[in-house]
């Protein structure tokens, strides 16, 4: 039979008499009536220490008093007295008590915390912040986790240089032992929205340190000078990892990633929540040349001379081809200015093909033009769901080889007319 301890139970933490009933409370009750087990299985075994006896003799005297003061007072006494029966009862029992095993446990249904005691914080240590009612936990970097109000990511450092406490981070790679490589995150455009990570809530050491990255809750001892109390601020556009407190535009990155709780140069504090939303891509291309048909009713695809502004869609090889980096759902705006060098009546089509060979249905627009060196614009616009790696491109045929798809130089008073303009714009993922 194992030997238990008495010094190793805990009296309980509430009063001994019920304030209701004036009896002994039943947290007291078990405690006894434990305790007693205890000393009666441990006499077979082995003889109680000094310190074990001293103990023992404490609760005897505890007993004592408690038996003294309650004699006036019926209930207490006769529960008192109920007690007494009960533990001498036991103690002539031959049951043999549940053996508790030493170990590195505990089990318990709660555990209180002193709220007002001073806390150092290290690795592995947890105690109660009163100022901000939370549990502090220590971890390494001298962070200090504060349970419910922050979480962290497990990140990784490959850069070659230390990242700084207060770096907006991305994600570079995955680590084998369940760690995210990051580096300092640049919102051009250049990286998906997707791969923010969140705010470095150390500085994270290089050749492959590990350490955390807050997605969530507060990032302390930052310099936050440059920005007013409650400011918005976004991944910066023009400095990798920093912030700026003026909102981007396309092609770059939009990504609010903080708001300024505290401004200060060493002290200032951001509360960090990314708000990420995926990235939508668009292009817009236009045809600053002439192009004429070499026959009559046969098929020809435009080509593209210019990108006007472009990210994640662009042309191709050949430039007819406009080409899709990132599947979703796109909107296909189009528009072809023609012209014709008699006054006869001519036809041309114009529509949507996809990969070379399949037309969009019932894309086609049909215009007529009588015009001698006039001009008619054709439009067209249809939405199409692509994959990553499609093209489309605009189609065009006509009955006559004396028409044309005309640009037209600027004026003193207006900007060139391109032949063609193509706007390409994902409207979903």
């Amino acid at each position: 039979m194992a030997v238990i301890n008495p010094t190793q139970l805990t009296p309980p933490r509430v009063a001994l008499l019920d304030d209701r009933s004036g009896a002994i409370s039943r947290e007291w009750y078990r405690f006894f009536l434990s305790l007693l087990t205890a000393t009666q299985n441990n006499q077979a075994e082995t003889e109680l220490s000094p310190d074990t006896s001293s103990l023992l003799a404490s609760y005897d005297a505890m007993l004592v008093s408690l038996a003294q003061t309650t004699e006036s007072a019926p209930d207490t006494a006769s529960a008192v007295a109920s007690l007494a029966a009960e533990l001498q009862a036991l103690g002539n029992t031959t049951a043999t008590a549940p053996a508790i095993q030493n170990s590195n446990t505990l089990r318990t249904n709660y555990l209180d915390w002193e709220q007002d005691a001073p806390y150092v914080n290290r690795i592995a240590r947890a105690g109660w912040n009163s100022f901000d009612q939370t549990l502090n936990i220590g971890i390494e970097y001298d962070v200090v986790q504060q349970v419910g109000l922050e979480q962290y990511a497990r990140v990784a450092n490959f850069t070659g240089v230390t990242i700084p406490n207060g770096t907006v981070v991305g994600f570079t790679g995955a680590v084998p032992d369940s760690a995210l490589s990051v580096s300092p995150y640049l919102a051009n455009g250049a990286t998906p929205t997707l791969y923010i990570v969140g705010v470095m809530t150390h500085d994270l050491p290089d050749s492959g340190e590990r350490g955390y990255c807050t997605t969530f809750g507060f990032v302390r001892d930052v310099n936050t000078s440059a920005f007013a109390l409650g400011d918005v601020l976004y991944a910066s556009p023009t400095v990798a990892g920093a912030f700026t407190n003026v909102k981007p535009t396309a092609p770059d990155n939009v990504v609010p990633v903080a708001a300024v709780l505290q401004v200060g140069t060493t002290d200032g504090v951001i509360f960090v929540r990314p708000t990420i939303e995926q990235q939508l891509y668009y292009g817009e291309f236009t045809k600053l040349d002439t192009q004429t048909p070499a026959a009559a009713n046969t098929a020809y695809a435009l080509t593209f001379t210019n990108t006007e502004l472009a990210n994640g869609v662009s042309r191709g090889t050949p430039t007819s081809h406009i080409v899709i980096a990132q599947a979703g759902l796109y909107n296909i705006a189009a528009s072809v200015q023609i012209t014709s060098t008699n006054s006869s009546q001519k036809s041309i089509w114009v529509w949507l093909r996809k990969n070379g060979t399949t037309d969009f249905p019932n894309s086609a627009r049909v215009a007529s033009i009588t015009l001698n060196n006039g001009y008619l614009v054709v439009t067209l616009n249809e939405v199409n769901s692509l994959l990553a790696g499609e093209y489309i491109e605009v189609m065009y045929a006509s009955d006559s080889t004396n028409i044309s798809i005309a640009t037209v130089a600027a004026t003193a008073f207006a900007p060139a007319a391109p032949a063609a303009i193509l706007a390409v714009t994902q409207t979903e993922q």
